[in-house]
């Protein structure tokens, strides 16, 4: 009990931090899982919008209203289950068969993984469709108890490859936090 409190003062703790620093963003968790995490700077943290969805971790520029045909960056999360995918390499074949590679129109890119310290390594991918003009970079994570997909949304590939700092920024903020069961 004593650990759980300590854990909870801490997070409490490096949440008012980052908010004393200007950061916007917070801790996001499920039932399984947790992780902290600060928006970009010049851009904010929407916890509510998406929220219906499963998404809590929604990012647009400081000063927009959000607009799924406009720029933003979401996280999704996906607990893990039993019959599930087995690892991160399965997660993503499974999640690119289920929407990416199914039309011709789209291309899907691998890049080199992003490891900004230690314990954290995404697997990244840029996705185009050329047919709809919806270019996105993918960033994939493997935690204990759930997968991650971040998603930087753009309308062009020059827009995407303006704010892919501004996407690893958000990635270089990304802390994972292992949640005690009951």
């Amino acid at each position: 009990m004593a650990k759980k409190a300590a854990v909870l003062l801490t997070l409490t703790l490096t949440a008012l931090l980052a908010y004393a620093q200007g950061q916007v963003g917070g801790l996001i968790e499920g039932d399984t899982w947790a992780y902290l995490v600060s928006a970009p700077e010049g851009w904010v943290w929407d916890g509510t919008t998406l929220r219906v969805q499963g998404i809590r971790g929604l990012f647009y520029k400081a000063g927009q209203a959000y607009s799924p045909s406009k720029l933003h960056i979401y996280i999704s999360p996906t607990p893990k289950k039993a019959g599930g995918p087995v690892g991160l390499a399965q997660f993503i074949v499974a999640d690119e068969a289920s929407f990416m590679r199914a039309d011709t129109g789209i291309i899907v890119k691998d890049l080199p993984p992003y490891e900004p310290g230690p314990g954290y390594r995404f697997e990244l991918r840029d996705f185009d469709d050329r047919n709809e003009d919806y270019y996105q970079a993918l960033a994939y994570y493997e935690g204990d108890a759930a997968f991650f997909i971040f998603v930087l949304s753009c309308r062009s590939v020059e827009e995407r490859e303006a704010e892919r700092a501004s996407f690893l920024a958000l990635l270089d903020t990304f802390t994972y936090i292992k949640k005690e069961g009951p």
